[in-house]
């Protein structure tokens, strides 16, 4: 039998039978080498950055490349009231309460929260943003196409300080590039949040893998300040402290990793876990409730019954992005239409996909990794109750678990390769990378398409007809587009479609709009009571106060003066939070019935709540009296009311404000000095 020597004490050989001729098993060696190649330390060097930087490069030019057409693209759906409309982001005056407010609190008038959303480094982006560009779009898009750049350079570095194979990583960072289901964070400017998120979440990782072989004060330092970027882009980040966990836990059966045991990994969680806390303790504070809940979302069960077909939706969006639109025919899934299709098929394709992550999780920290990256910022996203019952799913959704995805399947696919005895080891990592490439030919054509829906408003809609045709909310705004181009007999009938799959109040208030545009009064009368008549508290807010402005304009324009102030000052009394911009009309009221001194009045007394309101028409106020102060011999008064105007109104990108601006400033140089 054959003997193996070892060295004993004394240094004396010692012969052990039966091992020095011992031939490993079939296909050790490919196996070996595939380990090798994954344990192995990155190149270093010089030459070691120029060979992953040329691997890198690929990635980033298409993932430029695809969104060059996008660089053209309008404000679309949320940009419009959340940029064009939004007088916190665009008056620097207001920096900390646009920090310390909902994100889309400007609607209530008077910053209150109203939705779900504290975004404070989101809030901070715009307001940049905004100060560079304006209405300028196109700095807004290719800002956010070199966000979607740097995560793809992030993810993977990431990759790399993971051991993935160099080439494994650059497959990874093909695709992910070139990935349509990014359309709608990168091509949509109000999309951002997940780029923001997705950036400082990978920087942080960076820094926290750093921690866990030396801790210094410059690493805890970057870690955490990327950390807190990420919270401030998008609340899912509270969930990272379980991801840095995982990161550098090594389990004992995992022999030859990099990693620590389980205490020291969670000494060094631990600090993002008090962040976390902290941040909700802080988030509650200002939007005064954990969540808001929307009209008709599904109940607790019709939210558990969902979960598996919005699992599986999820699923196909990442590996076959054919169907893409910015909302889908999904629907809650409910005791009365429980089927094989939406239920049964999905729970066992659920059970099947789940078992086999929670498997390769368990064999490889890669794989438990990018099982954390996906599944923990989808969480959220399950919970179907948080969404409108036409809202349930959104592609942007998936930005970052489709890295967590890849970084699962991918080097899986590697594996495969490698045991394939057709293969050999070191040309299985060409042929992972030569498929990206090809993989990225279908993949960008369907980003290039899709990108052209997020264009503009009209071609947004009509994409979303294609693929949710049933949709009351996709009528509605599609509507609203066709009234603000003022075709209202279009708007009309896109109304009339949403209001017979299901009437909601900004139905009425789009349809009777349209039909006073198209001078039939009594109808849009009509329309509109319906929604003033409903308690304010059943009835957002800005949709009540805009159907009061309506009936107003539609009582002026009938020659019925006094009933305009009347339902202008019913307004006033159930919308406080909007005083100063309903009392602006109701001065033009008076002025038009002759009372003039009356009306300065009124004016006059909302001076400060016009200042302090977020509705932009809210400015108005100090126009009006300044023309108004003008025509009654007050100049001193007259001049400080049109500066205050021009003031408040410098940033506004509202078509409307240049017009009342270049009148106010004529008006100015009218007065005497």
């Amino acid at each position: 039998m054959a003997k193996q020597k070892r060295r004993g004490k004394g240094g004396k050989a010692i012969e052990i039978p039966g091992l020095s001729n011992a031939q490993p098993p079939a296909g050790s060696a490919k196996r070996e080498e595939s380990e090798r190649r994954q344990k192995a330390p990155a190149a270093k060097g010089l030459r070691g950055w120029r060979l992953e930087l040329a691997v890198l490069l690929p990635a980033l030019l298409i993932g430029f490349l695809l969104y060059v057409n996008a660089l053209g693209g309008e404000f679309v759906y949320d940009d419009k009231p959340q940029i064009a409309r939004n007088i916190l982001i665009q008056d620097s005056s207001n920096l900390w309460r646009a920090m310390f407010s909902d994100v889309w609190a400007f609607k209530r008038g008077d910053a209150a929260a109203v939705s779900n959303y504290w975004r404070p480094t989101f809030v901070l982006w715009l307001i940049i943003n905004f100060h560079l560009f304006g209405a300028d779009t196109f700095g807004w898009h290719l800002l956010n196409v070199l966000l979607h750049l740097a995560v793809v350079a992030l993810a993977f570095f990431l990759l790399r300080r993971l051991k993935v194979s160099l080439r494994v990583a650059g497959a990874i960072a093909l695709l992910f590039a070139a990935h349509p289901v990014h359309t709608e964070s990168v091509a949509w400017i109000s999309g951002s949040p997940d780029l923001i998120l997705s950036a400082a979440l990978l920087a942080s990782l960076r820094f926290a893998g750093l921690l866990g072989k030396r801790q210094t004060k410059l690493g805890w330092m970057l870690a955490i300040a990327f950390y807190l970027i990420a919270l401030g882009a998008k609340e899912i980040a509270i969930f990272y402290p379980i991801i840095v966990l995982l990161m550098l836990w090594q389990p004992t059966r995992e022999q030859g990793e990099e990693g620590l045991d389980w205490a020291r990994a969670l000494k060094i969680a631990l600090p993002f876990a008090v962040i976390a806390v902290l941040y909700l303790i802080i988030r509650q504070s200002i939007l005064g409730s954990l969540a808001q809940w929307p009209a008709g979302g599904a109940d607790t069960k019709s939210t558990i019954l969902s979960a598996p077909m919005v699992f599986c939706f999820y699923l196909r969006q990442m590996i076959f992005p054919y169907w893409l639109g910015p909302s889908y025919t999904l629907r809650a899934v409910t005791a009365s239409n429980i089927g094989l299709g939406n239920l049964f098929i999905p729970l066992m394709v659920s059970l099947l996909v789940g078992g086999w992550m929670l498997w390769r999780a368990g064999r490889s920290k890669v794989a438990r990794v990018g099982l954390a990256l996906f599944a923990l910022p989808l969480i959220p996203a399950m919970n179907i109750a948080a969404f409108v019952p036409e809202q349930i799913v959104h592609d942007r959704y998936l930005y970052l678990p489709l890295l967590g995805f890849l970084m699962m399947t991918v080097p899986s696919v590697a594996a495969l390769f490698d045991k394939a005895e057709a293969v050999k080891a070191p040309r299985s990592e060409w042929l992972i990378y030569a498929a990206a490439f090809v993989l990225c030919i279908p993949l960008g054509w369907q980003t290039i398409r899709y990108n052209r829906a997020w264009l503009s408003e009209l071609a947004l809609w009509q994409r979303a007809f294609e693929s949710d045709p049933a949709s009351a909310q996709n009528y509605i705004q599609y509507g609203a587009e066709l009234y603000t181009q003022k075709r209202f007999a279009e708007a009309v009938q896109s109304f009339d479609r949403a209001m017979e799959i299901k009437p909601l109040p900004l139905g009425y208030l789009g349809r009777g709009r349209s039909l006073l545009e198209l001078k039939r009064f009594d109808e849009g009368e009509k329309d509109l009571r319906a929604i003033t008549a409903r308690p304010t508290a059943q009835v957002p807010s800005h949709v009540m106060y805009l159907a009061y402005e309506a009936l107003a304009i539609a009582y002026e324009r009938r020659g019925r003066m006094d009933e305009a102030a009347r339902i202008l000052e019913e307004a006033r009394t159930r919308l406080p939070q909007y005083r100063a911009a309903l009392t602006e009309k109701i001065a033009v009221i008076l002025y038009q019935t002759g009372k003039r001194p009356e009306a300065y009045q009124q004016l006059e007394s909302v001076r400060a709540e016009a200042a302090a309101e977020t509705l932009p028409e809210s400015r108005q106020v100090f126009y009006r009296l300044g023309l108004l102060a003008a025509e009654l011999g007050r100049n001193a008064e007259a001049r400080q009311a049109l500066q205050e105007y021009l003031a408040h109104t410098k940033n506004a990108t509202d078509p409307e404000f240049r017009e009342t601006r270049a009148e106010a400033e004529a008006a100015l140089r009218r007065l005497p000095k």
